[in-house]
């Protein structure tokens, strides 16, 4: 009676042990199915079509309409005095 007693004692820590196991086994999966997750979301984002370019106005394509149809950047005239060539 004693031997079966034993062997029902190892069989009850097998079945915690397992279960120990089991637990760690679904926290896993529920970390795996977040990670999963997570992936279809960034391919989700990685995959969506470029914002359009931006519109760019009048005087943006147009750069004599800000500076009155002069260049900023002209080199100077250069005079000389009256009397002087």
């Amino acid at each position: 009676m004693e031997g079966l007693e034993q062997e029902n004692q190892l069989l009850k820590e097998e079945i915690a042990i397992m279960q120990a196991k089991m637990d760690e086994m679904a926290a896993t999966q529920t970390q795996v199915d977040e990670l999963a997750e997570l992936v279809r979301t960034l391919r989700a984002a990685q995959n969506q079509p470029p914002p359009p370019p931006p519109v760019s106005t009048q005087a943006e394509a147009n750069p004599s309409i800000i500076f009155g149809g002069t260049s900023p950047f002209s080199t100077p005239q250069q005079t000389t005095p009256e009397g002087r060539l």
